[in-house]
């Protein structure tokens, strides 16, 4: 008789044990995938307002509210000095690959946006305007597949 009850105390405690342990390992995948997540929104949000920093400075260029002699040079040096280029890097250490590709898109395009400023157009051309609609839709596109993965 007494070792049915040692056999089903130290069963009992083993099944407490396999529980907790089992309990804290998805408590700890859960704050794990939590940190993932929070860190990628955070390279996100980072990449998309370099590029809208980018954006504004080149609208702001062509429409001559930011007009100087070296409004043109401004232009030329956007990506670098809103950080664009390197924020893209960030971002490709931490997304998906989908998410990378769209990414790399939107700066060419956002460089075709920028070179059309730079080319001293203004925001009535054609070709400014096709530009930077192309950018603007493909960095909604690129927005959606963030979403997507948070």
């Amino acid at each position: 008789m007494e070792w049915t009850s040692l056999l089903s105390t130290t069963l009992g405690a083993f099944i407490a044990l396999a529980a907790s342990a089992l309990a804290d390992r998805r408590r700890w995948l859960r704050e794990r995938e939590q940190r993932s997540r929070d860190e990628r929104r955070a390279v996100y949000v980072a990449f998309l307002n370099a590029t809208a920093e980018a954006s504004e400075i080149l609208i702001g260029i062509a429409r001559g509210h930011d007009h100087d002699d070296r409004a043109l040079a401004r232009a030329g040096t956007v990506l670098r000095d809103s950080n664009t280029l390197a924020r893209r890097l960030e971002l490709s250490l931490v997304a998906d690959d989908h998410v990378v590709r769209q990414a790399v898109l939107t700066v060419t395009l956002l460089r075709a946006y920028r070179d059309a400023v730079t080319q001293g157009l203004t925001p009535e051309t054609d070709e400014l305007q096709r530009a930077r609609a192309a950018f603007n839709e493909q960095r909604d596109r690129l927005t959606q597949q963030m979403r997507g993965t948070l």
